[in-house]
């Protein structure tokens, strides 16, 4: 299988998750990788390995993939299977929403990033 040269990151300089283009690594250091933004075009210096990244292009199994539930609560990394939208996909990052509750961005294969709520509580009371 190639290797993509794309990966999930997050750019300091636009200040959100964006897709960056792997550049190369560095003389002598064997734990960075420099990273290019596709937005912004800005370049940055990252860890290769860090666990908010996530591969592009890499098929996730559907049967491994835990099925999606706004009541549930998820791991950055994890594959999700979104049943309504029949595909699946990995957690990005995980965002606080203006009400206060949790949501995750989702990198889907078909349908690209997606915000879901998360450990959504019900609302009325017993």
């Amino acid at each position: 299988m190639a290797r993509s040269k794309y990966t999930q990151r997050f750019c300091a300089y636009c200040n959100k998750q964006t897709k960056m283009e792997i550049v190369g690594g560095m003389e002598g250091v064997a734990d960075k990788i420099w990273y290019k933004c596709t937005r912004c075009r800005h370049m940055s210096l990252l860890n290769s390995v860090d666990k908010g990244a996530v591969v592009l292009g890499r098929q996730i199994d559907v049967n491994s993939a835990t099925t999606y539930s706004p009541q549930s609560e998820y791991d950055i990394g994890q594959a999700i299977f979104h049943t309504e939208w029949n595909d699946v996909g990995q957690v990005v990052s995980k965002v606080t929403t203006s009400d206060g509750g949790g949501a995750i961005v989702v990198a889907f294969q078909k349908l690209g990033e997606r915000r879901l709520v998360e450990n959504m509580k019900s609302g009325f009371p017993a």
